[in-house]
């Protein structure tokens, strides 16, 4: 059981990292589960240039016409079971790294060789922001959008409902303490929310996995 977990933050061992670390504690205590991590903050991700190379030209290996990291990137999606993805609310919505990063998924929609290749994928939504009322319900409904349109199936917390949404104040209320930046971790239901996210999506992958595993039996 592999899952994917992408940081859509570009601020290094930030609050949004930090989220995503508590939501991948899940996975420690589970010996089938591995996972391909991906922080945008150390990748070079090109924007989509709609230029449907990928309708005609994909070959094994190479899905997209740009060279960049993405090409890491997608082999360990074609493998995956589950999908997480964590972005900070930008102005009200997801971040503009984010963003980048799904619209290059595009490959999975049109590409000659990888359409409908991320089908019954399972996938979690993850933000935070910094206070409240600033966009986090946009910022999962964006990435739910994008699941849907590559025909994934979403999976919803048991604390929750569009996905795990943090803040990176105290309460939420857009004020610091002392130096400590990585005031996420003082959000207890966020983190707590991240984690059934997380078990979730490992829960329904499994479910998926066995079902498929079922229907091939003679």
């Amino acid at each position: 059981m592999r899952i994917v977990a992408v940081n859509g933050s570009l601020i290094a061992g930030g609050n949004t990292s930090e989220l995503m670390n508590g939501a991948l504690e899940v996975y420690e205590k589970e010996p089938d589960v591995e996972v391909d991590r991906f922080d945008l903050c150390s990748m070079e991700v090109g924007h989509c240039r709609q230029c449907n190379w990928c309708l005609r030209k994909q070959e094994p290996g190479r899905y997209c016409s740009q060279d960049d990291s993405m090409s890491l990137v997608y082999p360990a999606l074609l493998e995956c079971s589950g999908l997480l993805i964590a972005t900070p609310v930008h102005f009200g919505r997801l971040s503009g790294a984010t963003a980048d990063f799904l619209d290059r998924l595009r490959v999975f929609v049109h590409g000659n060789i990888t359409a409908s290749a991320m089908r019954n994928k399972v996938g979690g939504a993850m933000s935070v922001a910094w206070f409240r009322n600033a966009g986090s319900e946009m910022a999962l409904l964006n990435i739910n959008t994008a699941f849907q349109v590559l025909s994934m199936l979403i999976a919803p917390p048991d604390l929750g409902v569009l996905g795990a949404a943090a803040f990176s104040s105290i309460e939420g209320k857009g004020e610091r303490r002392g130096i400590d930046r990585l005031l996420v971790r003082e959000d207890q239901i966020g983190m707590a929310v991240a984690r059934s996210l997380a078990a979730r999506v490992l829960e329904v992958s499994r479910m998926v996995e066995a079902g498929s595993n079922a229907a091939e039996k003679p």
